[in-house]
């Protein structure tokens, strides 16, 4: 017969609530990253880099489940924006629209060419803003994430797709 002993069972309640918390929020986080980078395999990377630095400040976490999901997504964030950081030294070309059709299936559009520029023309908080948004965070969540009120969130949500709107229509 094995005891279990108080630490041991702290420890495995510990590691259910992150396993469920991962298993929640991994598919929410991934698709912000996605969107914000467009490049999987980083976004993959930055996704497993927040999960790790989440473990390892489980245990100084002192919020209720809601809090959990907005802390989260505070470090996947972070982890972006730290990315953009450190990458920033990289330098990337503008296509114009005669290479656009020598691109991939994924590039080929020139309206693609032209939604990127649009959305390039935004603020990094506006592009987060969208991003979270694509991901399938609610008003509420984004929030919670920025500190800021589900009411300034909606306004600031629209607010930026207006002007992603005008500067497309205007290269049209």
């Amino acid at each position: 017969m094995v005891t279990i002993t108080p630490e041991a069972a702290l420890t495995r309640d510990t590691e259910a609530t992150f396993y469920s918390l991962y298993h929640r929020e991994f598919p929410l986080v991934l698709r912000y990253l996605y969107a914000r980078l467009r490049d999987m395999a980083t976004a993959e990377d930055l996704c497993s880099d927040t999960f790790c630095r989440a473990w390892d400040s489980w245990n100084s976490f002192r919020g209720s489940d809601g809090d959990a999901g907005a802390w989260l997504m505070r470090i996947a964030r972070n982890r972006l924006i730290d990315h953009v950081r450190h990458t920033r030294r990289l330098r990337f070309e503008e296509l114009d629209e005669g290479q656009a059709t020598t691109v991939g299936p994924d590039e080929a559009a020139p309206g693609r060419i032209d939604l990127r520029r649009a959305l390039a023309s935004l603020s990094h908080e506006e592009r987060d803003l969208l991003a979270m948004r694509m991901a399938g965070m609610s008003h509420a969540e984004i929030g919670k994430t920025q500190g800021r009120s589900e009411e300034a969130v909606k306004k600031s949500w629209q607010r930026a797709l207006l002007k992603a709107r005008s500067r497309l229509e205007a290269r049209t």
